[in-house]
């Protein structure tokens, strides 16, 4: 199950809205094939495991140890249950129920029903970890957020005036690219995108650009931006404004106050399948995610400099930072995970 979840995370930022699978043929304790499922919209990891078999014949009789659930409903592609009950195997060891409620159990019933052993939660803590994004949308019905900001080792994160400072290094700039391609949607506020005017997109790791959002309630995002006049797709949620051109578009959500509007943003991403927000915006953006109880997760990047004065970094009250190691020679990341601020309604 362990070789089946690290194959599983080679899918990361390509599968997405799709979970990340993988799978393990076992014969005779013996490993005779394997999988996962590479990019949205192509086969599934049951499917490239079955695939990779020398002898297709040598699947009779055989383990599978998959880390989800396998799909019990025709998507893009066919059911993998029903593959595996066709193949005539004889066990599936599962890590995780798949919560969608298209499958929710029904694949396991399949395969029970026709006679396969099936055994569930090998390693189920790992998978709820790997998969928590996936299994957050579709249990809380509400993307899974992640805030992420670098800021001085005495808490600024930018200059007095609001000139921004270079926090990263080549490594750390990496692994923000990184998690751009692990979240389905990146978030700024309008006056980061008017000081820093970002393309927003991934340029240093490989994998699919998030979906640019910005808030800006008052409509006062200049066109000449790049990311206006690049060919890239851009939400702006604004309080009066619609426009629609090409890729590009305006929403008005009303006239709300700032966490009725954040929720009514949410409510948009999950009917629109957006199932991760990476938050890259100022303080005051993470301020009001994290005040509106709406932030799953936070990543802290801190550069061994001190500013002395500035733009104080977002007021995290109570957040303990579980996660810490260095990128490169000046960096130190730190990661919490918060699950109780995602149950706040």
């Amino acid at each position: 199950m362990q070789r089946a979840l690290d194959l599983a995370i080679m899918g990361s930022g390509f599968v997405a809205p799709n979970p990340l699978v993988g799978c393990v043929i076992v014969k005779d304790e013996v490993v005779i094939g394997e999988g996962y499922h590479q990019k949205y919209g192509e086969a599934h990891a049951e499917v490239n495991a079955v695939n990779s078999l020398v002898n297709p014949l040598d699947i009779i009789g055989a383990t599978i140890y998959v880390n989800l659930e396998p799909c019990s409903h025709h998507g893009k592609t066919p059911p993998c249950a029903d593959l595996l009950i066709k193949s005539r195997v004889k066990r599936v060891v599962i890590c995780n129920i798949d919560p969608n409620p298209i499958v929710a159990g029904e694949g396991i019933a399949r395969l029970k029903a026709a006679g396969i052993e099936v055994e569930v939660g090998l390693l189920a803590e790992k998978g709820e970890e790997l998969n928590r994004k996936f299994f957050h949308f579709q249990r809380e019905k509400k993307p899974y957020i992640t805030l992420k900001f670098a800021c001085s080792q005495d808490n600024f994160v930018a200059k007095a005036d609001g000139t921004p400072v270079a926090f990263s290094n080549s490594e750390s700039q990496q692994l923000v690219h990184k998690m751009r391609t692990e979240n389905q949607g990146i978030l700024i506020g309008v006056q980061t995108a008017i000081a820093d005017n970002p393309s927003l997109n991934v340029r240093f790791w490989q994998g699919k650009s998030p979906i640019r959002i910005i808030i800006d309630p008052s409509n006062r995002l200049p066109k000449e931006l790049k990311l206006v006049q690049d060919p890239e797709p851009l939400i702006v949620f604004t309080k009066h404004h619609s426009e629609a051109v090409v890729n590009k578009k305006w929403i008005a959500l009303g006239d709300k106050n700032p966490i009725e509007f954040l929720k009514c943003i949410l409510i948009y991403c999950y009917q629109n399948n957006i199932q991760s927000i990476m938050v890259e915006g100022g303080t005051h953006t993470a301020n009001q995610f994290y005040t509106a109880g709406l932030i799953n997760e936070i990543w802290k990047i801190e550069k061994q400099i001190k500013l002395r004065e500035g733009i104080l970094a977002p007021i995290l009250t109570d957040v303990v930072f579980e996660k810490k190691f260095m990128v490169g020679q000046d960096n130190i990341w730190s990661k919490a995970i918060l699950p109780k601020l995602s149950q706040i309604n």
